[in-house]
């Protein structure tokens, strides 16, 4: 409308400075500002092979009437509490600017500070209150053999087509004071693509735990800037190779379309510096530390026993997921329930 009538430059300018203030802010608060708050608030579990124990961090039993700071509804609200304004506020500052507003929008900026600081302010405040009222979560250390692995699978509902289909390999610890349950707020879901990506979490896992670090092998670091830089070299040397500079084209243009350098480096920055503050600095120190091979916990007789069954099955070309109930089959009976609470210490 400015460029046809020639007029509202000044106008046309605040309205669009506004517009994508607010759609920056809205992208920013949900992809980087929630998104860390969810790494610092989600501490990982810990595996430790020589004493066959696993720690998890487990929440408080009951529901608190505060929402948590990582809540996507109470970071979606607080988001466009900060983005309205924001976009609101360099309209306005734009109209200020021009003289077509007496007043500079003291309201709608401290709305939009107090809104962005909310981000920052609320998550000291929750753990504060917790610690008021006794809520602070806890270290429980679970036996190897008593952790339950599960693989869930999710028939939904999708854009994508009228019916959907999700699998989750879960790494859970049971409830000894509640039969079927597990701890509240423990353990670990990761989605993977089916079944035999499930039992390859499991088995990655297991074989760490029951054979040791030489038993499996590291995983692929395909993040950083590092790694980028070496992906990036090798597509333009075979670009180069096959004189194809259409392809490397479009290879740049995919990339930058996907602002693919930024995501590698944040991805490396959330790596070194936001997932270390998920956990305490010596959290675990002294029950990490290396023990002497002689101390190392054994496998109990029955899990042994069940192993070797599964290893002569796995020789006569039968396959896991074909077996059903292996401790039924086999007549070994490995689970014992336990009755008592498991050792635990306060998580801070």
């Amino acid at each position: 409308m400015a460029m046809i009538k020639n007029t509202a430059y000044s106008q046309v300018l605040a309205f669009w400075g506004g517009g994508l203030y607010f759609g920056f802010l809205f992208v920013f608060i949900l992809g980087i500002i929630w998104i860390n708050t969810l790494l610092k608030r989600i501490p990982p579990i810990r595996l430790n092979r020589q004493r066959r124990e696993v720690a998890f961090v487990v929440e408080p039993p009951s529901r608190f009437w505060l929402p948590a700071p990582q809540n996507l509804w109470l970071t979606s609200a607080a988001g466009v509490a900060a983005a309205a304004p924001g976009g609101m506020g360099v309209i306005e500052i734009g109209e200020w600017l021009r003289g077509a507003r007496e007043s500079f929008p003291v309201g709608l900026t401290l709305l939009h500070i107090g809104a962005m600081a909310f981000f920052f302010v609320y998550p000291a405040i929750y753990d504060a209150l917790c610690r008021l009222f006794k809520r602070e979560r806890r270290t429980v250390l679970v036996p190897w053999e008593d952790v339950v692995a599960v693989c869930g699978f999710n028939p939904n509902l999708g854009p994508g087509a009228i019916t959907g289909f999700g699998w989750n390999f879960a790494l859970l610890p049971p409830d000894p004071e509640r039969p079927g349950y597990t701890l509240p707020g423990a353990g670990i879901i990761v989605s993977v693509g089916g079944l035999p990506g499930a039992l390859a979490q499991w088995e990655y896992i297991r074989r760490f735990m029951e054979e040791g670090e030489e038993a499996i092998t590291p995983s692929a670091k395909e993040w950083g800037v590092e790694w980028y830089n070496a992906y990036v070299a090798r597509e333009k040397a075979e670009c180069e190779r096959t004189n194809d500079p259409a392809r490397w084209r479009r290879f740049r243009r995919k990339r930058l379309w996907e602002h693919a350098r930024f995501a590698h480096w944040y991805t490396e920055y959330r790596m070194k510096h936001i997932l270390p503050k998920a956990v305490p600095r010596d959290w675990l120190a002294e029950w990490s530390k290396p023990l002497p091979e002689s101390q190392w916990a054994k496998p109990s007789p029955a899990l042994a026993e069940l192993s070797g069954a599964l290893r002569a099955a796995y020789q006569r070309g039968e396959k896991f997921v074909e077996m059903g109930d292996v401790e039924k089959r086999f007549g070994i009976n490995s689970i014992k329930f336990r009755q008592t609470p498991y050792p635990s210490f306060p998580f801070k």
